[in-house]
Order: structure tokens, then C-alpha cells, then sequence
């Protein structure tokens, strides 16, 4: 496929996600960043005609209950000016006629002009099955494109609603409290007290860069019709369901080649890749592979197909390579996207590295209690009273140890928050083996058994019973745990737990990781404790790409760090140790990861540089671990990809129903696609006897439909300003 550009943007932007998962940062009442712009919709990241068709019910109703309307005022302005005529404006548009509102709806096009651009015949299917439908949209059941639009049409007439069509919004400008002015292309202005966003992420192709690609009688960027072509040499560019379903519509009458640049169609639907083989095996129409387009003229092109450079007769190219969201649109109202970094945002990521440099490094010099003070140690005035609550024979006298009661207590309340926000059972088993494991044995039961027996030969033995070498660096090291008054016994516990350190590094983790994956940082590991739980609001943050993935690969490196760093230390040799336990142990880990946790996700260190974690994916290419998806039901939503903390295209596979599996991801079986998919095909392990032959049972998927709409469809609940998308740095 040839190479994709632009229109130059008007707001230059840097972001550490695709394009895909730019969206606006809304709260539980779908409002945005800008007070009174409203977002519902495609645009918010989950493209199903249903969910945003019920988000227009639910924001008018959320608009009105928060007085956003005045209705019976004297006033110019109108109460609501919708921009944006597919399923989710025209749903709040009935709900405004309902409440009698002042409104209108501005769309550019024609009214759901997404699925007029669709080719005859496509289908619209009402996705996920369970969820009921509250709009007064007939969007159950599937429906063929042109049944599809004569049900909005009917709808339009119907309810008289107010829209007008082939006006353009050019800017939304704030006035005031309530007070916008929407301006449109054709120099029309309309006052408004709320503004509403409802516009999809369909609307800019992107954009061939080749000579010829100009030629607009002959280039396109959308099927219309196949009446257009009969007898012609045509030419579709594209990978994706589109560019397929195209190139299967027209090979009857014409003469079809499909130019893509890569080699396995992976983000397309099985059964569309079926029919293209078919059709390519049965010489319907030409297939290359690996091939851009150089550039096109009047009556021929030039493309280079996998090295080789080829001149192909052409009448007509169809360009289908995705589109691209209105980012410069949100941008020019104001709004703050998700996934786009601002100077507000690098600004508070250097105060998140900040902070976390000033824990890692400098709380141990900073004291909380007077007696505690000494030479190069600072007294922080006026917490004394923490020791009335806190008895000072647990140690946290400096603000380091402080700290460490606070991460493993936060693990505890995190982890029991959201277990009741999902009412999951696959969240409630991950989060309570994280605290189990944390609180139980690796730090609550060691501190609490040296705070009410004094010292005692179990804590070294504890803290080394589930912290594995090469995380726990010291985990080799034989402590003297003899002292004045101690029996000499207790000196057997500690080599006891060397012993053990070494069958867990080597054996136990290894044998474990074959059966059960990596689900060690998910459910028992400190790190992956406080991502899981402290870190679950900033999950979608995590950088995604082939950049990032090319630089997992680098992580090896720190096993051999760390073994390095570990044989010099047992030699003697202490410098080594000290470097890897304030360069990884202290600034990766600790500083840097944990104090980007609102701007890079809490995975940073699991995916880059955590050599536990690279020791696993070394024995996880055996592991029977892995998550399958319901053969030919994926809808291609991306919600499982956006909340990837570990960045795997999961998409993908499910699009192609193959299994997610620790040969080529990192994945630490963290179950959160699992339990966010809308159409609950995802599974841990193999699939559902009921589900294995690909048959519509008519269950709901994971738990019943109320509480999976919530938990799961309701993505802007958990997305509100106050927990999750405003993570501390927006």
C-alpha cells in the first residue's frame, strides 16, 4: 500500500498513542474538558451505532438534571446546538424535541452520512446483541445499508426533528459562561448555551502522497457505487475490510488488482479474508502484496510490488486506507485529548519525575519525628501525631519508610475500589491475590511480625517466599540474622531462604510461567500490584506502536545486568550492585516508572526493563497460557487494544481469531480485555465448550447485561476528569 499522509495539521501535535485512541477527555456526564461541550459518540472511542444511539438519550437526560437548559427563558440562544447527524446526534436530537428544547443539528454531510458512504448491500448490525436499546432509534437486529437510512429518514419526519444538512461547523468559539457561538463554513452563527459533539472519526481520508493522486476524475477515497465501473482496470489500495469488501464488489464486471503494503491481511474480518483467497486463487481479481503505489497517470501506474518496479493499465484507483479523527477540530474548541501531549501535560510529567526522584532518593534524609532526628537528616515539622496512630517501633520515622506503608496500603484500598467499580469475578480474583500476596507475605506479615515479636529469623525467609531473583536482587545474599540474645538456629533460616530463592528463580517461576503465563506480575508481584490497582486509571496511557514494541526487545539486556550486577556482588565485588540498585532498581523502577504513571501508563517498567519479567517471556514462548477470541465476532471496536497497558495488538488477532499467547506479547494476564470487551468473546484459555464451533448461544457473555453495560460498554464513567483521564496530569 503507498505511503499515507496528511492535510498539514493546523494544531502540530506529539502523541504516544495511535490515531485510533486520541479522544476527548470527558467525565460521567460525557462532558468534555470545556465546560458545556458535550461529547458522545463514535469520536469518544467506541465505535457501536447502539452505545452512541443510548448516549444520546443519557446525556440529554444528564444535561437537564444539571440545569444546562433553561427552558422558558427569554434568551437569542439556543439550548442546544448538535453538531453531528449520525445515530448519536440524531437520538439527542428526539430527546430534545421531547423536553421541547431550543436546538438544531448542524451535519456537513447528509444525516448519517458514515453509512451512505458504505457500498450497496453492507450491512449495519445492532452490536452487542444484550444490550438493550433506549433510543428511539430502530437500531436492534442488523440491517442492510439502505434499510438502515430509510429508518433514520423516517425518524427525521417523524419527530420533526430540526437539522440542517451540508452545513459545515467551522469552530465552536466560548463566550461565556453558556455561552457559545458555533460558526459555520457558509458564515452562519449560531448562539448556543451547550454545545454537543457528536461528529464520528470518520470524516478525513488519509491522503495519498504519490504524483497523479491528484487526479480527481480517476482517484477516489470512497466507493459510492459499483454502477461507476463496468469493464475498467482498477486499481484499490488498502488492507483493511473496506479496500476487501470493495475489491470483492467489483471483480465481477472489472478488471480488479489490490495493492497492499504489507503481507497478511491481519486487521481484516476471517471471512472477508477467506473470500479474497478464494477469489484471488480462482482469478477474480490480482492480489500484490507488499507493493506502493509510485505514482498515476492518465491511463497507467507505476507501482513497486516487494522490490520490483511494475507499470499496471489503469482507468480508475480507489484509495481505502482508514481515516484519520478530527483532532484539529477538537483542538480548535479547546477540548484536552487523550493520548496527545500538551505543555500542561509534559510540565506535570516533569513534576511526576520530580516527585518520584525526590522518594526514591532523598525521603530517607527526611524525618518525621523529632527523636528521629540526626546529623544530615531534615525534621518535617507538625507529624509528630502520626506516631499517636502509628507506634514508632514500626520504623516509619523517615519519610521513605512513610512511603512504603503507603504503597502497600494503597494496593489494599485500590485493589478493593475497583473490584466493586467492575463487579468483575476475573478483577476481584486479580486484585485480592495482589493484596494476599502483598499485605499476607511479601511486607504486611514480615513488618507485623517485627513490629509485635521484635526480631525474628522469618522475615528474611518471607520476603523471599514470592519475590523472585532477578527483581529481588538480594534474594542471593545469606543475611546474619545472630545477634546478642538470638539463638544460633536462627542463622538456618536464613539459608533456608537462599535455598529457596533459588529453586523459585529457577524452577518454581519457570514451571509456573509454562502453565499459567505471566500471571505472576498481575496477580502476585509488588510492581505489577501497584500497577493493577493504584495504576488501573492510567492503563490506556501506555505508549502502543511499533516503536515501542521494537524497544521491548532491548529488556533482555537487563538479565544479563542483573546476573552481572549479582556474581560481582556474591564475589565481593560491591560496585556493580550499587550501580544496577540506583540506575534500575532505584530510578527505572521506582522514580521514573511509578512517577509517569499518569502520562505513560503504569507498565513502563514490566514492558522495558523489568528482567523478572524478561526471564518469563524467555520461558513463556512454551507457556500453555493464552487468551482466545470467538472466531468472527470481533466488530473491531479497538477497546481492547486502547486498555492494553501492555501495548498488544489484540485487534488484530481477534479479527483474525488467533489466540493472544506469550510466544510474541508480554502479556501479563491482567484479564482486562478480557473484561472490557464489549462483545465478550474474549477468553482466558481456551474458548467455551458452547463457544468452540463459532454458534450464537444468546447469552450475555460474561455477567448480566445491566451490570456489563455499566462496568464495560459506559466507557466515559470510567473515564471521569476527577479519577481517570485527569490521572494526576491533565
Amino acid at each position: 500500500m503507498a505511503t499515507a499522509t496528511t492535510t498539514k495539521r493546523k494544531h502540530p501535535y506529539f502523541a504516544t498513542v495511535p490515531a485510533q485512541e486520541i479522544v476527548p477527555i470527558i467525565n460521567g456526564n460525557y462532558e468534555s474538558s470545556v465546560r458545556g461541550i458535550f461529547v458522545i459518540g463514535d469520536v469518544t472511542g467506541l465505535p457501536l451505532v447502539k452505545v452512541a444511539a443510548n448516549q444520546g438519550v443519557e446525556v440529554i437526560e444528564k444535561m437537564a438534571a444539571r440545569g444546562a437548559f433553561r427552558n422558558g427563558e427569554a434568551s437569542e440562544h439556543l439550548d442546544l446546538v448538535i453538531i453531528g447527524g449520525g445515530p448519536a446526534g440524531l437520538s439527542a436530537a428526539v430527546e430534545a424535541q421531547k423536553r421541547d428544547l431550543r436546538y438544531v443539528v448542524l451535519e456537513r454531510g447528509k444525516a448519517a452520512s458514515t453509512v451512505r458512504g458504505f457500498p450497496p448491500g453492507k450491512m449495519v448490525y445492532a452490536e452487542p446483541r444484550f444490550l438493550k436499546n433506549e433510543s428511539a432509534l430502530d437500531v436492534e437486529g442488523a440491517h442492510e445499508k439502505s434499510a438502515f437510512l430509510r429508518m433514520i429518514d423516517r425518524v427525521i419526519e417523524e419527530h420533526g426533528l430540526k437539522i440542517r444538512e451540508g452545513t459545515e461547523v467551522s469552530r465552536v468559539v466560548k463566550k461565556g459562561e453558556h455561552h457559545f457561538a458555533v460558526e459555520t463554513k457558509d458564515g452562519k452563527t449560531f448562539p448556543a448555551r451547550n454545545v454537543l459533539v457528536a461528529v464520528g472519526r470518520q470524516g478525513q481520508p488519509r491522503l495519498l502522497d504519490v504524483p497523479g493522486a491528484d487526479r480527481a476524475h480517476k482517484v477516489t477515497y470512497r466507493l459510492h457505487t459499483p454502477d461507476d465501473y463496468r469493464d475498467k482496470d482498477v486499481l484499490i489500495v488498502g488492507g483493511g475490510n473496506s479496500a476487501i469488501e470493495a475489491a470483492l464488489m467489483l471483480m465481477d464486471h472489472n478488471r480488479v488488482t489490490l495493492a497492499y503494503r504489507g503481507e497478511d491481511f491481519f486487521r481484516a474480518k476471517e471471512d472477508n479474508r477467506r473470500q479474497l483467497e478464494d477469489a484471488e486463487q480462482g482469478g477474480k481479481l490480482i492480489v500484490l502484496r507488499k507493493s506502493k503505489v509510485k505514482a498515476i497517470r492518465e491511463t497507467d501506474l507505476d507501482i513497486d510490488v516487494d522490490g520490483t518496479a511494475r507499470t499496471l493499465p489503469n482507468d480508475n484507483v480507489i484509495i481505502l486506507i482508514g481515516t484519520l479523527p478530527p483532532v484539529d477540530f477538537l483542538l480548535d474548541m479547546g477540548l484536552e485529548l487523550d493520548g496527545i501531549w500538551t505543555k500542561k501535560r509534559v510540565l506535570w510529567s516533569v513534576v511526576g519525575l520530580a516527585l518520584g526522584i525526590f522518594v526514591y532518593f532523598f525521603a530517607k534524609h527526611f524525618v518525621l519525628h523529632p527523636d528521629a532526628v540526626d546529623d544530615g537528616f531534615i525534621l518535617i515539622p507538625g507529624l509528630a501525631w502520626l506516631f499517636r496512630i502509628i507506634p514508632n517501633h514500626f520504623n516509619f520515622t523517615n519519610l521513605y519508610g512513610f512511603y512504603y506503608l503507603l504503597y502497600f496500603t494503597s494496593i489494599a484500598v485500590f485493589g478493593i475500589y475497583w473490584g466493586f467499580r467492575y463487579k468483575h469475578k476475573l478483577i476481584w480474583r486479580r486484585n485480592l491475590s495482589a493484596i494476599f500476596f502483598n499485605w499476607g507475605i511479601w511486607w504486611g506479615l514480615p513488618t507485623f511480625l517485627v513490629v509485635f515479636i521484635g526480631a525474628n529469623p522469618y522475615t528474611p525467609f518471607l520476603q523471599r517466599l514470592v519475590n523472585a531473583w532477578p527483581l529481588n536482587m538480594t534474594a542471593f545474599q545469606v543475611p546474619d540474622l545472630t545477634g546478642p540474645g538470638h539463638p544460633a538456629w536462627w542463622q538456618t533460616f536464613a539459608i533456608v531462604g537462599v535455598v529457596w530463592a533459588v529453586v523459585l528463580t529457577f524452577i518454581v517461576l519457570p514451571l509456573f510461567t509454562l502453565r499459567f503465563g505471566k500471571i505472576y506480575c498481575s496477580h502476585v508481584c509488588s510492581c505489577g500490584a501497584l500497577a493493577e490497582t493504584v495504576g488501573n486509571s492510567f492503563r490506556h496511557r501506555g505508549p502502543k506502536g511499533d516503536g515501542p514494541r521494537r524497544l521491548e526487545k532491548v529488556g533482555f539486556v537487563f538479565i544479563l545486568l542483573a546476573t552481572v550486577a549479582t556474581i560481582a556482588d556474591l564475589l565481593g565485588w560491591k560496585g556493580p550492585f550499587g550501580w544496577y540498585h540506583v540506575g534500575v532498581g532505584t530510578f527505572l523502577a521506582g522514580a521514573l516508572s511509578i512517577g509517569l504513571y499518569p502520562f505513560l501508563g503504569q507498565r513502563m517498567w514490566c514492558r522495558m526493563w523489568c528482567p523478572l519479567a524478561f526471564w518469563m517471556n524467555f520461558w513463556g514462548r512454551w507457556s500453555r497460557f493464552r487468551i482466545t477470541p470467538e472466531k468472527g465476532k470481533c466488530i473491531d471496536c479497538n477497546v481492547c487494544n486502547q486498555y492494553c497497558q501492555m501495548g498488544i495488538d489484540i485487534k488484530s488477532r481477534a479479527l483474525q481469531g488467533k489466540p493472544v499467547t506469550l510466544v510474541d506479547t508480554p502479556c501479563v494476564g491482567c484479564a482486562e480485555c478480557v473484561v472490557r470487551c464489549p462483545m465478550g468473546i474474549l477468553h482466558l484459555g481456551e474458548l467455551p465448550a458452547d463457544n468452540r464451533t463459532g454458534a450464537k448461544t444468546g447469552r450475555s457473555p460474561v455477567f448480566p447485561v445491566k451490570a456489563r453495560v455499566r462496568k464495560i460498554l459506559d466507557i466515559p464513567k470510567m473515564n471521569d476528569l476527577s479519577l481517570h483521564n485527569r490521572g494526576g496530569g491533565q
